[in-house]
C-alpha cells in the first residue's frame, strides 16, 4: 500500500469562517462538535446562546457551521468593522437609561433591523407587524440593503433623533383607539421590540453575532457596551420563546472580554445561557485527537491507516520524543490546546515537506521552532491587544527573553522592568504579570506536600488548563515552552 505524503493532505484554514467560504466540503467533514453544544444552540427551546471561549478554540466554526444548516435560516451579524466610537454616539441618555443598560436599546434597534430585513411575509404569522416594522426602519433610513455597520453611522447622526420625535403610533386596547408619540429612542425600542417578539416566525431563524474582538481597539465604554449586547441577546431570546417566535440569537465572544463585563446580572446571564468551549481533558485530550483525525481523514487514503486513536499521527510523526513522551503530548504542551494550533502545525509540513510520507525528530523539533517563531509568539501578540497597552507588548519580547526558561518570581520581574523600563510601577508591573498569567503565556510553580514521599513536590499550573486556578505573587513564575524558540531560551 503506497503511503500518503504531506502534501495530499488537505491544508485548513485557522478561522473557521474562511474555512466555510473556501474550503466548504473539508470544513462539513471536519467539523468536530465539542459536548454536543450544536444541538443546543440550534435547539429554541434550549437557553444556551452565548458560545464563549479563549481566542482560537473554534468559536466562529460553530457560527459558520450553522450557516450551513439547510434546516434554518442561519446568517451572520459580524461586528467586526463596527465603530464602536460612532456606536456610543446612539446611547439615549435622555431615556434615563444608563450604567449597564445605557446601550441596551441601542443593541435592540440594531439586532431586530437584522432579522426584520431578511424576513418576508410568509415567513411570519402576523404580517401586519412585519409590515409595520419594515416602515419604521425604512422611515428611519435602516433600509434592507444597508449593512449594520450603515445603520450604525445613520442611527448615531442628529437627524436619526428628530426623526425620532416624529415618529407616531397608533395604540388598540379594549376597543379604543389612541395615539403616542416617541419621544427618545428607548420609547422607540420598547414599542419595536413587543412588536417583534409576537410576530410569530413560523421558520427558524438563528442569527449569530460575531467579530466582537474588535471591541477591544476601544478605549472606553467597553464594558456597558458589551453589557448591553449580551443583555440584549439574553432579554430578546426569552421574549421569542415565551412568545413562539422562533428567532434565536447566538452571540459568539472572548472569555476575557466577557470578564471585562462590570454587570451584577452578567453571570446570571452567563450561568444560565452561556457554554464555554475548553479543549483541555485530562482523558489524553480525546477531543482534540479526535479533531486531528478528522482531518486527517479528510484525505481518503488515510482511511486505511486509520484504527483509533493516534494511529495516523504516529505514521507521519515520530511516536517518542526525548525518549520518553509521545510526540503529540510533546506538541500539545507547546499549543494553547485549542483547534487553530493543530491546523498551524500540519499546515506546516505539508508547505515544508510535501514529498514526504513521514518525518524525523529533527523535522518535528525544526517545524516545532517554527511553530513558535512564526506563530505562537504572534498569537499572544494578538491575544494581549486591548489588555496590555502596544508599547508594553513590544516589551514583552526583551523582557521575557531576559527571564529565560527557569523559573522566576516576582522581585525577579520586578527587577528586570527597573532595569530596562524604570517608568513602570511595581502595580503596572503586577498587572502585566497578570495579564500574562490569565492568557495562560506564563504559568504558576505550586508547593505542594505529598502526603506518601513527606515531601513538598513542585506543580506547574497554567490558566488554560486550569481556569479556576488565581494568581498568587509569592509562588513562582514560568514561561510557556511554546515561547520558547520565539525567545531563543
Amino acid at each position: 500500500m503506497e503511503k500518503v505524503k504531506f502534501g495530499q493532505l488537505k491544508k485548513g484554514f485557522i478561522d473557521g469562517e474562511s474555512e466555510r467560504l473556501y474550503n466548504r466540503d473539508n470544513f462539513e467533514n471536519a467539523f468536530y462538535d465539542l459536548n454536543g453544544v450544536l444541538d443546543e444552540l440550534k435547539n429554541l427551546k434550549y437557553p444556551t446562546a452565548i458560545l464563549i471561549g479563549r481566542k482560537g478554540v473554534g468559536k466562529s466554526a460553530y457560527g459558520a457551521k450553522l450557516n450551513l444548516l439547510k434546516e434554518l435560516d442561519s446568517f451572520t451579524i459580524n461586528l467586526g468593522e463596527v465603530s464602536y466610537g460612532t456606536f456610543t454616539k446612539i446611547s439615549d441618555n435622555k431615556g434615563n437609561v444608563l450604567g449597564t443598560q445605557r446601550y441596551l436599546h441601542a443593541w435592540y434597534l440594531l439586532l431586530i433591523a437584522s432579522v426584520v430585513k431578511r424576513l418576508q411575509v410568509s415567513d411570519v404569522g402576523k404580517p401586519q407587524i412585519l409590515k409595520e416594522l419594515k416602515r419604521i426602519y425604512n422611515g428611519l433610513g435602516m433600509t434592507e440593503k444597508n449593512s449594520i455597520i450603515t445603520d450604525i453611522l445613520i442611527a448615531s447622526k442628529k437627524d436619526f433623533k428628530v426623526k425620532l420625535s416624529g415618529l407616531e403610533f397608533a395604540l388598540t386596547s379594549e376597543g379604543s383607539d389612541s395615539t403616542f408619540k416617541v419621544s427618545n429612542l428607548t420609547d422607540l425600542t420598547n414599542y419595536i421590540v413587543e412588536k417583534f417578539t409576537n410576530m410569530d416566525v413560523n421558520k427558524t431563524v438563528l442569527p449569530v453575532i460575531d467579530g466582537v474582538d474588535d471591541i477591544l481597539r476601544t478605549k472606553k465604554g467597553v464594558s456597558e457596551i458589551m453589557s448591553g449586547l449580551v443583555r440584549a441577546v439574553h432579554s430578546l431570546n426569552q421574549k421569542n420563546v415565551r412568545n413562539y417566535n422562533n428567532v434565536k440569537y447566538i452571540l459568539v465572544i472572548r472569555e476575557d472580554i466577557v470578564k471585562t463585563i462590570t454587570d451584577p446580572d452578567m453571570n446570571k446571564i452567563i450561568q444560565d445561557s452561556g457554554y464555554k468551549l475548553d479543549w483541555y481533558g485530562k482523558d489524553s485530550n480525546t477531543d482534540l485527537l479526535e479533531l486531528a483525525n478528522k482531518r486527517f481523514l479528510l484525505t481518503p487514503e488515510l482511511n486505511n491507516y486509520f484504527s483509533g486513536e493516534l494511529s495516523i499521527w504516529n505514521t507521519f510523526f515520530p511516536e517518542i520524543i526525548n525518549n520518553r513522551e509521545s510526540s503529540w503530548n510533546h506538541f500539545l504542551e507547546h499549543t494553547m490546546y485549542r483547534p487553530r494550533d493543530i491546523v498551524q502545525f500540519l499546515n506546516q509540513f505539508i508547505k515544508a515537506h510535501p514529498q514526504k510520507t513521514s518525518v524525523n525528530i529533527i523535522d518535528f523539533k525544526n517545524e516545532l521552532r517554527k511553530f513558535s517563531q512564526d506563530y505562537f509568539f504572534e498569537e499572544m501578540k494578538n491575544e494581549l491587544l486591548g489588555f496590555l497597552g502596544d508599547e508594553v507588548i513590544e516589551s514583552l519580547f526583551l523582557v521575557l527573553q531576559k527571564l529565560g526558561s527557569s523559573k522566576f518570581n516576582l522581585k525577579r520581574i520586578l527587577e528586570l522592568y527597573q532595569t530596562l523600563f524604570p517608568e513602570y510601577s511595581v502595580e503596572e508591573v503586577k498587572s502585566i504579570v497578570a495579564t500574562l498569567f490569565n492568557s495562560g503565556y506564563i504559568g504558576m510553580v505550586r508547593s505542594v506536600y505529598d502526603r506518601r514521599t513527606r515531601k513538598n513536590q513542585n506543580y506547574v499550573n497554567f490558566k488554560h488548563k486550569d481556569p479556576r486556578l488565581v494568581i498568587d505573587y509569592s509562588n513562582e513564575f514560568i514561561i510557556h515552552k511554546g515561547l520558547y524558540s520565539a525567545l531563543n531560551i
